[in-house]
Formats: structure tokens, C-alpha cells, sequence
């Protein structure tokens, strides 16, 4: 089979503001290129439009895919932009007779809620195994209500077939399908300069409980690939693309403190020339994790600080003292890492005072 991936330009909904947007909003579609490579495993011919990082509308995507006519159709979106992934596949369905999947946070958290009649088929949770189940059934025309965190329609009537439940052996997992993608077109802004750069992760599940965090749906069971496996990624980026930044998109890079540092001690051991950030908790951020992980690549890290004040802190149950960021950023200082301390604006319990504070 033929499938087609596709991510809408998001940044129009900035208007005048949509240009600049766009030079800072290019991400890889790393979800994307995870199913598209369980896809290519399993034989099938795929492609990916990132229609972001290309700057193109929903016409000129509707063309590409019309040039590739595929079998499928896969789409994502979170809950700020998942109106124009529902109005890029009515516009398909207007124009080709083709069935259309989707997945993510946002269909996880609304399921039946958002299953429009533009989509064919949802993925609820994680789809690394239900994906793959998918298409072998779906090529052989046989029952889909054998797969697992899947959404479809059954004589008009919407399907959901139960929680697939949690992709376990992370390293099972092929890696990213990234040929597929404009890889020499994701560029970062550090400073170190602008960066060539891809994302990756190491790391799935969060335990803390924070109430603003989707992890709530994902679960906060923390599951890890092997050192071994994550090096094995990163060489193949540097051999197959020459790219040597990495943005690590786990939610907390530093929640274990020993495999941070195995990781560093095996990026020195292979003699890894790269350069990579990431996020995490300023309570896990201490004075030997900064040493090493700058000399190993460290150069952008990115704390939550979400509000400064301790009445919000608690109502939100973001459980870092206000200290840990002064002293997490001392460290980043010391050891030249840019920092960026992220804020949230009008979360529950804000007010003036609040927002003064922080």
C-alpha cells in the first residue's frame, strides 16, 4: 500500500504575525516519522508532507498527495491546531476518495468527541503496536476491531475497541523514518548559531502531576530505550544527515540521574561531535549533572518554572521549590548552558498579583 502523512502549515492562524512565526516554529513531525517507519518495515510505500517546514497550503499539499495517491491518509495535531488538520482532511475528502487516519493528544483526550465524518479511523494513545496490527488486517480487508486503541465506524455506528495500553520495549521500536522528511530544512536558533538539528527521544512517561500535563492520559509509568539503542540513533543521524544537534524531547532528560550520565559517559566514549537541549525539573538539575552534560554536548536546557508564586505552584501540584530555579540557573551560568525558564500565564488561582510575581 501507498500512505501518505501529512502535517498542516499551523503558523497562518498568527496572521500578520504568521511569517515570523514560521521561522521558529519548524519541528520534526517525530510521530510521523515513527509510523511511517514501522510502515516501511512492513513494505509499504510512504510519504510525508511536513506542510510547516515547506510553507505550503492546504491546495498545494492536496497536489503533492494527488501526484502520490496513496491508500491511506495519517494526520496529527494537538488541541491548538487540530481544527486545520480537521479542515485539510474535509478538504481532501471534497477531492479523492480516500481513507483518513488520525492520532494523538488530541484525539486521545476527546476520542468519539472529535471523530468527525472527514476521518475514517482514529489511533487513541500510543500507536506504535496498534499502527502496525492496523495495517496488516487492514490489507487483508479482515475484522479491525481485533486492533487495539482504534476508533472506526461499523454500519454507521463509531467503534472504539479499548485502550491499547503502553508501548513497553522501546527499542523494538525502528527508528524515525527521517529520509522521508526535508531534514536540511529544521533549523534552531541558539547561541551557538543556527543549527541544523533533529529531535529525538530516549525517554517515555513523566511521574509527576503536574495538572496541566497530558501525561495524565499517557500514563506515568517511565519506560527507557538502552544507551546502546539511543547512541546507535544519534551515529545514524550523523553518518545519514550530517546532523550533529539533537533536541531531546523527553519531560524530564534529567529524571534519572545515572542514565543521564551513562549516556554522556558513552557520547565521550564514541567521541560524538554534537551538540544538544532539552527540558527538565530544576530539582533534578545539580552541579554534576551540569558539568558533564555540557562537556558531552549540553548547550540549551529549558526549566518549567511556570509561575512564581507558591499559591499557584500548588494548585497546579508543580512540586519544585522556587529555590531550585535559582540555583539551577547559577549552574547553567556557570557552565555557559543557555537556559530558558518557561512560564505559563492564567492558570488556575492566577491573578494580578500572581502574574506580578512571576
Amino acid at each position: 500500500m501507498k500512505i501518505s502523512f501529512l502535517f498542516p502549515c499551523w503558523t497562518e492562524v498568527f496572521g500578520k504575525f504568521s511569517k515570523l512565526a514560521q521561522k521558529i516554529s519548524g519541528f520534526p513531525p517525530l510521530n510521523m516519522a515513527y509510523l511511517a517507519a514501522i510502515a516501511e518495515k512492513l513494505g509499504h510505500e510512504v510519504q510525508i508532507i511536513d506542510g510547516e517546514i515547506e510553507c505550503l497550503n492546504n491546495q498545494e499539499i492536496i497536489k503533492r498527495v494527488k501526484e502520490f495517491y496513496p491508500d491511506l491518509i495519517g494526520m496529527t495535531g494537538t488541541t491548538p491546531g487540530f481544527h486545520l488538520v480537521a479542515r485539510l482532511a474535509k478538504e481532501l475528502k471534497e477531492q479523492m476518495d480516500v481513507p483518513i487516519m488520525a492520532g494523538g493528544h488530541h484525539v486521545t483526550l476527546f476520542k468519539e468527541k472529535v471523530f468527525d465524518k472527514c476521518f475514517d479511523f482514529f489511533f487513541v494513545s500510543e500507536a506504535d503496536i496498534s499502527f502496525a496490527d492496523f495495517l496488516k488486517l487492514y490489507e487483508k480487508k479482515e475484522d479491525l476491531a481485533k486492533v487495539k486503541g482504534l476508533l472506526f465506524r461499523h454500519k454507521g455506528e463509531v467503534v472504539f475497541t479499548g485502550n491499547p495500553g503502553l508501548t513497553l520495549d522501546l527499542d523494538a521500536i525502528p527508528f524515525p523514518a527521517r529520509h522521508l522528511l526535508r531534514f536540511e530544512k529544521y533549523k534552531v536558533g541558539t547561541l551557538h548559531g543556527t543549527l541544523n538539528y533533529t529531535s529525538i527521544m530516549t525517554t517515555r512517561g513523566c511521574p509527576f502531576e503536574c495538572i496541566y500535563c497530558s501525561n495524565s492520559v499517557y500514563g506515568r509509568n517511565v519506560r527507557r530505550r538502552s544507551i546502546e539503542n539511543v547512541i546507535a540513533e544519534i551515529e545514524t543521524v550523523v553518518n545519514q544527515f550530517n546532523i550533529r544537534h539533537f533536541c531531546f524531547l523527553e519531560d524530564v532528560l534529567t529524571l534519572n540521574k545515572q542514565y543521564s550520565l551513562s549516556l554522556c559517559d558513552e557520547i565521550d566514549k564514541r567521541g560524538l561531535k554534537i551538540t544538544f537541549e532539552g527540558s527538565t525539573r530544576a530539582n533534578l538539575f545539580d552541579e554534576e549533572l551540569a558539568e558533564r552534560l555540557s562537556k558531552s554536548g549540553l548547550i540549551r536546557i529549558s526549566f518549567g518554572l511556570e509561575s512564581a508564586d507558591p499559591k499557584v505552584l500548588k494548585i497546579i501540584k508543580k512540586q519544585v521549590p522556587l529555590e531550585s530555579y535559582i540555583q539551577a540557573n547559577k549552574l547553567t551560568n556557570k557552565y555557559k548552558i543557555e537556559t530558558i525558564n518557561s512560564v505559563m500565564l492564567g492558570l488556575p488561582g492566577e491573578d494580578m498579583a500572581s502574574i506580578e510575581k512571576t
